[in-house]
Parts: C-alpha cells; sequence; structure tokens
C-alpha cells in the first residue's frame, strides 16, 4: 500500500494536514483521521522508516477511555518506561520540560491534549525500532511518548488536576498486517 509522503517534511514549509489529507487515499481510510494527523503526518519520518512495513492500514483502531491504572499497563520495548518516567519527573517538578505547550495543557487539564496511540494483544509482532524484541503486552505505545511521560509523571506525583479517564487509540495489529 502507498502511502503518500508529507511533501517537504522537515522544513519549515513543510505541508499543512489539510492539503495532505486532500491526497489521503481511499484505500487507507480504515486509519482514522486524528492517527493520520498525529502519527503519520506529525512523525512521517519515522512512520515511513519503521511503521509502513506493518500495514496499519490492516490494523483495527478503537477509541477508549483509560483509567489510571490503565494507562500504568502501557508498556514499551527496552528501557523506554524507565526513561519515560524519569521524564515525567521533569513536567511535574517545575523543570522546563514542565513549560512546554504540551505540558502547559496536560498540567492544566490533567489528561492528553490528543489521545496516544498503543497497541494492544501485539505481544507476537516484532517493535520496528528494536533489535527483533517483541511488543509488550498487554499495551505496546506506538505513538504519544512526550504525553504519556507526562501522564506517567502526573499519575506517580498524585498531580493536583488529574484526570481519572483519559482517551486512548487502542490499535489491534491484525495478521493481515505482516503481509502487506
Amino acid at each position: 500500500m502507498k502511502y503518500p509522503p508529507v511533501r517537504k517534511y522537515g522544513d519549515i514549509d513543510a505541508e499543512e494536514f489539510d492539503a495532505y489529507y486532500a491526497r489521503w487515499p481511499d484505500e487507507l481510510s480504515a486509519i482514522p483521521k486524528l492517527i493520520v494527523q498525529d502519527w503519520i503526518h506529525r512523525h512521517w519520518r519515522d512512520f515511513r522508516e519503521h511503521w509502513i512495513d506493518l500495514a496499519p492500514h490492516h490494523w483495527q483502531y478503537e477509541s477508549r477511555v483509560f483509567s489510571n491504572e490503565e494507562i500504568l499497563l502501557i508498556d514499551h520495548i527496552g528501557t523506554w518506561i524507565r526513561e519515560l518516567d524519569a521524564e515525567g519527573v521533569e513536567y511535574v517538578s517545575g523543570a522546563p520540560r514542565g513549560r512546554t505547550r504540551m505540558a502547559k495543557y496536560m498540567l492544566t487539564h490533567g489528561t492528553f491534549p490528543v489521545p496516544i496511540l498503543v497497541a494492544q494483544g501485539a505481544g507476537h509482532v516484532v517493535h520496528p525500532r528494536s533489535a527483533r524484541e517483541l511488543m509488550k503486552e498487554p499495551l505496546q505505545l506506538i505513538e504519544g511518548h512526550c504525553r504519556l511521560a507526562c501522564l506517567r509523571g502526573m499519575i506517580n506525583a498524585n498531580y493536583s488536576s488529574l484526570a481519572t479517564r483519559h482517551r486512548v487509540w487502542v490499535a489491534t495489529i491484525t495478521q493481515h498486517a505482516h503481509e502487506a
């Protein structure tokens, strides 16, 4: 399946999302528009280099609401979760990370500005950014590393504005993904 490249990706005048989505093929319509925007368009180079071969257009997507306890079940390969937890402390402790636009939103509203993307039940799939390491069960983070770091920091610190529910995209990676 041919995913359209983001024109001038990485340049100051990179293609705006609306223009990009106007070129989005119907054959890829299984991917929700918000995921196209926040994952594929925004992270085009990483998506192209690591994720296309897993055929995300064959995945099944569902918008769900997670509790804080469910958020803490989201895992990542290698030492990434420990690194995200260290980053999370910086978001809630007055460090410069807490002054980013994303952090200000999250620290005020207690949740993500846009949902993160996780894979559910993907322990049979090799993570494309690893040396043959399988994705984590029950939930593997795909997109939203900074947002998850910030929220984990808020959960671990019992931050005052912490919401109890968070919108998350959950993907199921089907067998077709390996064939496309």
